[in-house]
């Protein structure tokens, strides 16, 4: 059973036909309606720009929620500062043996 079908989802203007996964669907769907919204609320406070201007704020804004959010994400430096911590209580502890 093919697990693919076809939607169409309207982004500012424009009909995208897509070929998705089912069970993505709903995703697909909330996100052109993320984007809408965006749009809108773009073309009412800075009313007067060009169609690709608003796209390309709407990109730039997700692009910029993305690298927000990989960068809350990323626990290197907690990792490294847990590292210390360890290796400080060892360092103690070791100490205290003696």
């Amino acid at each position: 059973m093919d697990d693919r079908q076809r939607i169409r989802l309207l982004i500012g203007d424009v009909n995208y036909p897509l070929y998705i996964p089912r069970s993505d669907e709903q995703l697909y769907r909330d996100a052109a309606r993320m984007i809408n919204d965006m749009l809108n609320r773009y073309r009412e406070t800075f009313p007067g720009l060009s169609k690709e201007q608003y796209l390309a704020m709407v990109a730039l804004h997700n692009a910029y929620m993305n690298l927000e959010k990989k960068h809350l994400n990323d626990t290197a430096p907690f990792a490294e500062r847990l590292e210390q911590s360890i290796s400080l209580l060892t360092d103690y502890l070791a100490k205290e043996e003696e």
